[in-house]
């Protein structure tokens, strides 16, 4: 789904186009960056050439905001978020993964921060993001922007025999 590009201190967050696909294979694929993610391995991808095109066009989809964050002096893209659009656009269930090159340096909680506050100008009035329940930083990050742990489950990362336990983090305006 399209939308006007927004910035924040250090980042411009921007739809995502078809030349991000590489990178989003690169950081969701990977098995330490993407490790809680349900993206399948890059070694559990039987038609890599499919999975590709999928991703080049994710922001065809209607129902959900692909977003690139990028640093805004250098153009460099350093993660990525989405927003799944529910209950009429009403709810947004968000997830997204920072490069590790920029694991700790508050990058998750500004991108992250910056796509509750387009969601909030478009009306949202709920916010849900599944995390795993390992997953300390993202938890972290979840906390700190005012989310609150409303539910307990599972998810298993797609292609794998692997299965976490997950927290659903709330939000609610």
């Amino acid at each position: 789904m399209y939308f006007i590009p927004f910035e924040t201190a250090r980042l411009r967050l921007r739809p995502q186009e078809a030349k991000d696909a590489g990178f989003a294979l690169c950081i969701w694929g990977d098995p330490i960056t993407g490790k809680y993610l349900t993206d399948p391995a890059l070694d559990t991808i039987d038609n890599l050439n499919e999975y590709m095109e999928l991703l080049r066009h994710l922001n065809d989809n209607a129902d959900c905001y692909y977003v690139i964050a990028e640093d805004k002096v250098t153009g460099q893209a350093i993660g990525t978020c989405c927003a799944v659009i529910k209950e009429n656009g009403r709810c947004w269930d968000i997830g997204y993964c920072i490069h590790p090159t920029c694991w700790r340096k508050g990058y998750a909680k500004e991108m992250v921060g910056a796509l509750v506050d387009f969601g909030i100008q478009n009306g949202v009035k709920t916010f849900l993001a599944d995390v795993a329940a390992d997953n300390a930083g993202s938890c972290g990050v979840m906390c700190s922007l005012g989310f609150a742990p409303s539910e307990n489950g599972t998810f298993r990362r797609s292609g794998t025999k692997t299965e976490y336990k997950n927290l659903t983090f709330r939000k609610d305006l």
